[in-house]
């Protein structure tokens, strides 16, 4: 497999708008304080690199955990836009995000939320199987069903739905009974 194959993957608005749940504008507007213009195929359509799309993931990380996007700031130093790297001057300022290895540590200057941000990113792919799993469920038809499925469905229906209704099964049992009482006499 190519470990480039990844930044090559062209990510569609509806993707990241179902995965959210949320409007196209509020996407649209991510897109606008992110600073990213959605590039075109060769059919116009809009996309997104992976890159890309993973801003807009953070993004969105963001602004459930604290509710709004004031205060986003993507992987420290750099920040990439339309893929050209731009240097976040503020971040560029402070000791704390000096990128050169000093004498201490080199784990030092991780920041303290690579961790969470992991974990993150292994749930959603571990998530994922799961969620395509539902949304092809979701779009299953009795037809698309195996043969030995079909055959359970028609089980399940016929017991949710029995073809005796409780009067009808009453006077068999009634008569079932009185016939016994007569033969016994």
């Amino acid at each position: 497999m190519n470990q480039n194959s990844a930044l090559d993957q062209k990510i569609r608005p509806d993707e990241l708008i179902e995965e959210f749940n949320i409007r196209k504008d509020t996407y649209y507007d991510d897109l606008k304080y992110l600073g990213i213009k959605a590039q075109r195929d060769s059919k116009r359509k809009p996309y997104l690199t992976f890159d890309q799309a993973s801003q807009v993931r953070a993004l969105r990380s963001h602004v459930s955990k604290t509710g709004k996007r004031d205060g986003f700031v993507y992987g420290g130093l750099v920040v990439s836009n339309n893929n050209d790297l731009a240097i976040n001057s503020e971040a560029n300022n402070t000791e704390e995000n000096n990128i050169y290895v000093q004498k201490e540590e080199p784990t030092a200057k991780v920041e303290s939320n690579i961790v969470r941000e992991a974990e993150e990113l292994a749930a959603r792919g571990m998530a994922m199987n799961n969620l395509l799993k539902i949304q092809l469920a979701s779009q299953m038809s009795f037809d698309d069903l195996s043969p030995d499925l079909q055959e359970k469905v028609n089980i399940a229906r016929e017991v949710a739905n029995p073809k005796w209704t409780p009067a009808e099964l009453a006077s068999k049992i009634l008569a079932q009974h009185r016939s016994n009482r007569r033969v016994q006499s």
